[in-house]
Order: structure tokens, then C-alpha cells, then sequence
């Protein structure tokens, strides 16, 4: 019974099944935005507010967090556990089990191989081809007149590091979706960064750091042509009790690291604008997307508004009136950062914008296992680029003193230079000690029924 559960939960249909339907679930995530990117207001911008709340319920703008991505992430984990211990794993035992010696009449039946008569004894034959094979790389075991080789057995172990790198990719994806966490804020200039809001999965075993992050500066760097070129935020990590932990200036692709949380600069704006009026205290007017610039309104009355827009973020702030006799709104002054201008009476200090920079977080606890998996992973595939070869050689001795050479083998990978290998040593023994061959190996299209020994199920020491 234990073992029909087994081979139920290691079946490759079901391995299949799974792969298919977290591929939709990724399909998904990649076609909403995720709230732990760019938050819920991105959505909303991409579908609207109702379609938004429905995807939220449905778990789709946190796809990589629901139940339903973990639990498909779980199942295949115990897929793949339950394939290793009953097909992988045993396998490995046998890496050492050595392959069977064989007759001559064996040997003679595979795919590849050769057959010399030599003038020498069958000692001396049974010396040199053994050192030719040594030289080449080849595990030499003997048992009298018969010879084993192999060459490139390591490679054998291809398909169970490749599956050992797998699981231990699923490890590092568990760790970080049990342990770890997400996120995206937008935070103005002089304002902190909490980690209260962060997207993690429903059931999480994690905790969330007690310091934040102060944003002391940000700017924006633009190219001669006025498109941003690059983004910069200088953050400082404070302690619950407002000791400066780490200093740092970001920008896009170099974040902030701290206590295994990662801090990237994501997005850049112009938030607002600080204007005192009759230099009083400053107030802030929100600033919306204009085209290429971004304004701020004030009515004065019914009839009367005033525009503040600003291309940049150290650019004049351009004043523009509008009342219902004019067509289009006139500009009534520049006024640069810090300067004053008056209207009419009142005196409007422009003290500047105010930015907000776009700060993406992550917290990833199982990147170390993952990055040592990939590495098991990629040494699994080029395990798999070496051939796997296998040799069988038999010295017969003639009544004459002479000894007759049998040479055979198999090769999965690069069976053509194999087949040269046995040739190159069949001409370099008859050019050592004489007569070129003068029996032909018999027609066969099958090795024989002894060569199951290949698969090391059937395998024996003599």
C-alpha cells in the first residue's frame, strides 16, 4: 500500500500537472501587476477600481504569496522527494557496484569492436593494452585474461545532481515564501519607510525588521534631452531608539542591504510644491501630471485660479492666471527656488518641490540555498556533456605462443570517437608487434543479452 502512495505521488503525470498549473499561476502574476511591486494604486491605474478589488480577492495582484502558488510549490516539493527516494536515490548505491568481466565470445557480439591476431605473448598483450587504457583516463580492473575499463563514470551522476540542484531550488523557494517578504512605497522627502504593509504569504512564519528608513535626499539626473536618466536617494536606517544604523545613496540597480533586506529605487516623482503665502507658514500643493510638466491649482474664487507648473525638479516655478475673460491661462511670473514675487499685495514664496522616490523592498532568506542550487544545477548539466564509456578486452593464448586481442565496448555519448579509440589501439598494437588483424568482428545489430550489465541492475563483482 506504502508503495502504490509512492508511486502515485512520483508519477510524471503528475509532475507535469503541477509544472502546468503553477506556469499559469506565473502567466498570472506576470499579467497583473502585484501589489508587492508597485501597490494596489497600480492596479487600480491598469484595470480600473472594480476589476482591482476583484483581482485583490481573488489573490491574482499577490499571486507569488497566495495559498493556492504555495500550496502547488509544497505539492511539487513532495513530488519530487517522492521521485527521488524511488527512482533517483537508489541509483546512486550502484555508482560504485563495478561491471562485469566477459569471454571473448561476449565481446565480440557489441556494436563496437575489434578482434587482432599478435605475434607476442598473451602477457605481454595483456601489459600493453592494459598501460594504453591507463594512459588514457580509463579505471583498469583485471581478472586474469579478462580486462574491464571505464572512462567518464562520473558523468553518470548527471540526472541525480541535476535532481539534488532541484530540490534544493524548491528549499530556497520554501524558505523565502514562508519566511520572507515584499513590498512597495511611495515616500516623500523628510518622510520614513515602515515595513507595517508588507506582502507576505497567509500563512508566514517570518518577522518584520523594527527599524526604518529615512529619506534624507533625492533627485532625479536627466539626460541633455530632459529625459530622466537616472534616479538617486540617499536613506539612512534608524534604530528603534533613532541611532543611525547605515548611510547610503541609492539608485536603480544598486540598492540599500541591511540585515538581509534589500532596498531598491523603483520609481521617481515630483510630489508636491511648497509655497508660503504672506510668509506665512509653508503650505503644499499637490501636484498632478500635466503632459510633460506637472501643475498645482489654487482658486482664488469662483471666477479666479492661479497654476503653479514646474517642468523639473530645479526648475522656476511658472505662475499662470486664469479668469473667465481669458481664452487661455497668462503667465504672470517665474519664480526660482527660495525667491519671492508678488501679486497684487501678496507676496508667494516658492521654497520648492517636494519628490517622492519609489522604494521597493524584499527580504529573501532562501537566495543563498537558491544560488547554491543553480550551481548544483549547472554541474549536473555539464556532467551530462561527458560520455559514460564502458570496456571489455579478453588475451586468448594460441598453441603457437601467439595471443589473439578482443576488444569491445559501449558508449552513449560520442560513440564515433569511441569507435576511433578502439581503432586507434588495435593499429598501435599490430604496429608494435606485427600482423595486421585477420579476424573480422561477426555482423550483429544487437549487443548481446549480457550487455544488461550496462545499467549496473544486474552487476556483480567475480
Amino acid at each position: 500500500m506504502l508503495n502504490l502512495r509512492l508511486s502515485s505521488l512520483a508519477s510524471v503525470k503528475l509532475t507535469i500537472a503541477i509544472f502546468a498549473a503553477i506556469l499559469v499561476t506565473i502567466l498570472l502574476g506576470a499579467w497583473c501587476p502585484q501589489e508587492s511591486q508597485g501597490g494596489f494604486e497600480k492596479v487600480v491605474e491598469t484595470f480600473g477600481p472594480g476589476m482591482a478589488l476583484q483581482l485583490h480577492d481573488l489573490g491574482i495582484t499577490d499571486m507569488f504569496h497566495s495559498p493556492v502558488f504555495l500550496g502547488l510549490i509544497g505539492l511539487l516539493t513532495v513530488n519530487m522527494l517522492a521521485c527521488s527516494f524511488q527512482r533517483v536515490f537508489p541509483k546512486i548505491r550502484l555508482y560504485r557496484q563495478p561491471i562485469a568481466f566477459m569471454s571473448n565470445k561476449e565481446i565480440v557480439k557489441f556494436p563496437v569492436t575489434k578482434t587482432i591476431q599478435l605475434k607476442v605473448s598473451a602477457e605481454e598483450v595483456l601489459q600493453a593494452v592494459q598501460a594504453r587504457f591507463k594512459k588514457q583516463g580509463y579505471t583498469i580492473r583485471t581478472n586474469g585474461a579478462k580486462v574491464t575499463g571505464e572512462w567518464g563514470k562520473f558523468g553518470r551522476m548527471a540526472a541525480s545532481v541535476t535532481h539534488v540542484g532541484l530540490l534544493s531550488l524548491l528549499v530556497g523557494v520554501t524558505i523565502t515564501s514562508w519566511t520572507g517578504f515584499t513590498g512597495f512605497k511611495p515616500v516623500s522627502l523628510g518622510k520614513s519607510l515602515s515595513f507595517a504593509d508588507s506582502e507576505h504569504s497567509k500563512q508566514w512564519l517570518g518577522k518584520l525588521p523594527d527599524w526604518t528608513v529615512h529619506v534624507d535626499a533625492t533627485r532625479r539626473e536627466d539626460y541633455e534631452s530632459g529625459d530622466a536618466k537616472q534616479w538617486y536617494s540617499t536613506l539612512s536606517v534608524i534604530s528603534p531608539k533613532g541611532v543611525v544604523l547605515k548611510k547610503q545613496e541609492i539608485s536603480v540597480n544598486n540598492p540599500l542591504e541591511y540585515e538581509g533586506v534589500d532596498i531598491y529605487q523603483s520609481s521617481w516623482g515630483l510630489d508636491s510644491i511648497a509655497v508660503a503665502f504672506n510668509g506665512q507658514r509653508p503650505q503644499k500643493l499637490q501636484l498632478q501630471q500635466m503632459g510633460a510638466t506637472q501643475a498645482a491649482f489654487l482658486p482664488l474664487d469662483d471666477k479666479t485660479i492661479l497654476i503653479f507648473s514646474l517642468r523639473k525638479q530645479d526648475a522656476p516655478l511658472r505662475v499662470f492666471g486664469k479668469i473667465p475673460e481669458w481664452q487661455q491661462p497668462k503667465m504672470l511670473a517665474e519664480i526660482p527656488p527660495g525667491k519671492t514675487a508678488t501679486f497684487g499685495t501678496v507676496p508667494i514664496t516658492y521654497l520648492g518641490p517636494v519628490p517622492v522616490t519609489g522604494l521597493q523592498y524584499k527580504s529573501d532568506p532562501g537566495l543563498p540555498v537558491t544560488y547554491v542550487a543553480f550551481g548544483i544545477i549547472i554541474l549536473g548539466v555539464m556532467l551530462a556533456a561527458v560520455p559514460h564509456r564502458q570496456l571489455w578486452i579478453y588475451v586468448g593464448e594460441g598453441a603457437d605462443g601467439t595471443a589473439t586481442l578482443y576488444m569491445g565496448g559501449v558508449s552513449k555519448k560520442a560513440k564515433r570517437a569511441f569507435e576511433k579509440s578502439i581503432d586507434a589501439a588495435a593499429a598501435a598494437m599490430v604496429a608494435k608487434y606485427g600482423e595486421a588483424p585477420v579476424v573480422e568482428a561477426p555482423e550483429s545489430s544487437s549487443p548481446p543479452e549480457e550487455v544488461e550489465v550496462l545499467s549496473y541492475s544486474n552487476v556483480s563483482s567475480p
